[in-house]
């Protein structure tokens, strides 16, 4: 057959358009991406974008502002923050989880709930110091930075339950008859535990230095998660002066206003040898 030139057939013109035609759910989709200037996390600036077209398309049709979508079209934001946001909706009722199953392993431990409390102490203190690191360095609260403070929760009454444990063993070897009985006690076990405690918190932090340190590929996500139990761990050893003194205070109360305790009332006192006999057998 015979050659036909294009131009018979048509006539060619540049101009501008979709680069392709992208469809979702058998509905035609055009993505608009953006990027935040920094001062904001993502899900900050996505939420008030949200909020402000929500505003506009609400307003009057005479107002400048107002924003009018033709039939069939919508606006829906997209993205990995999706992901996030169902993270934080499973971590608001995953972080009270862990908290209070801590709570219960250490009553299961002690079987003594304001005992319990004082070692559970070290959590908020922890918590805190945490939190203060956290802002120091201007990290965004994302998911990493949850579970690091997931990680941190179970770190944070390892001194409190050392403390405490001892405090407890020692009382039982002694004779409580007085409050100067119970602070000279608690005193005694309070030096003995220090160094062991100051011991454990200072190689986890070590352990966490070349974590924070680390460059590449993950190293942020790494480096997000290892900043809370960090920061947490620098607060903890707070808590190796707070459990003794809370303790304390609750055996004073008690011995103060004339409660009962198996410490003095002897029935929790470990049994010592009868001098009398090694006397007789001398």
């Amino acid at each position: 057959g015979a050659t036909v030139p294009l131009e018979e057939l048509a006539k060619l013109e540049t101009t501008w358009g979709p680069g392709a035609i992208n469809s979702e759910n058998a509905r035609l989709v055009a993505h608009v991406a953006f990027a935040t200037n920094g001062t904001a996390g993502a899900l900050e600036s996505i939420s008030a974008i949200e909020e402000q077209l929500r505003t506009a398309q609400q307003l009057p049709a005479i107002d400048a502002q107002h924003l009018g979508l033709p039939a069939g079209y919508s606006l829906e934001a997209v993205g990995s923050f999706r992901n996030q946001i169902e993270a934080n909706r499973r971590l608001m009722w995953i972080i009270p989880l862990v908290i209070l199953i801590n709570l219960l392993l250490i009553y299961v431990e002690f079987r003594n709930l304001p005992i319990s409390l004082a070692v559970f102490s070290g959590i908020p203190v922890a918590f805190a110091g945490g939190m203060i690191l956290v802002a120091w360095m201007e990290v965004e609260l994302n998911t990493a930075v949850w579970v690091g403070f997931v990680a941190l929760f179970g770190l944070a009454v390892d001194d409190g339950v050392v403390m405490a444990t001892y405090i407890h063993q020692l009382l039982q070897r002694r004779q409580i008859r007085s409050v100067a009985d119970i602070r000279n006690t608690v005193y005694e076990a309070g030096l003995k535990r220090i160094r062991p405690c100051m011991m454990t918190t200072v190689t986890t932090l070590a352990a966490l230095l070349p974590v924070l340190l680390a460059t590449g590929r993950g190293a942020d996500v790494a480096r997000a998660m290892a900043l809370p139990v960090f920061g947490g761990m620098l607060a903890e050893p707070f808590t190796s002066f707070i459990v003794p003194t809370l303790y304390s205070a609750y055996l004073e109360f008690k011995m103060r206003f004339g409660l009962s305790d198996p410490l003095w009332d002897g029935s929790d006192a470990e049994p010592q040898d009868d001098p009398q006999r090694f006397t007789h057998a001398a």
